[in-house]
């Protein structure tokens, strides 16, 4: 009796015919999806995640909006640093990019800019930032100017009053740091009418 189909103590099973054998590109597919291996998919998420990705436009599935809760910002007082950094998590004094509902039941929401000024475990704490002009000189809202937050260059304001904490998967990261000077003005105003410390 030949070993080809044999199975133990000498059982007999057929082999199944060349064109009904998975090939092995299919049984990879099937285990590591279409995208390659694991750490290829790993590899993406976190180039992606870092703004690293060549693709210069949002991705469509994540034109979802972001679950966001927003508090009155002296309800969220914690002490406020300036801590970019690029290798971790998305710190205090980063921008970073969510989905946020537009106005009006219809309308699909946007990718709207905020700046980092704190976090929690899992969590991040932001202020959005707006190049609507019609926040100039609004008690709550305070003059940033251009800077990357805004592709087309125009003076943004950003809002004191009211933090946004959104989870840290849902948020774009794109490696925009927002000048320290700038920062310290915001910091300040915090500390002075928000009792941050």
């Amino acid at each position: 009796m030949s070993s080809h189909g044999s199975g133990p103590r000498g059982i007999h099973r057929p082999a199944l015919p060349a064109q009904e054998r998975p090939a092995l590109g299919e049984i990879i597919r099937a285990f590591f999806g279409t995208n390659g291996s694991p750490l290829d998919q790993g590899l993406a998420r976190i180039n992606q995640r870092l703004g690293l990705h060549n693709d210069p436009k949002p991705e469509i599935a994540r034109a979802a909006a972001a679950h966001i809760r927003v508090e009155a910002t002296e309800r969220m007082s914690r002490n406020i640093y300036y801590a970019p950094d690029m290798d971790g998590q998305a710190e205090p004094g980063e921008v970073v990019w969510i989905w946020a509902p537009s106005d009006g039941p219809e309308a699909p929401p946007r990718e709207r800019a905020m700046l980092v000024i704190g976090r929690d475990r899992h969590t991040i704490l932001g202020l959005l930032i707006s190049p609507n002009p019609k926040h100039a000189g609004a008690e709550s809202w305070l003059d940033i100017g251009a800077g990357e937050w805004d592709a087309a260059g125009r003076q943004c304001w950003i809002r004191l009053d009211r933090v946004l904490e959104v989870s840290e998967q849902g948020v774009r990261r794109q490696g925009a740091l927002f000048p320290p000077r700038r920062f310290d003005r915001i910091a300040t105003r915090l500390r002075n009418n928000y009792h941050w410390g």
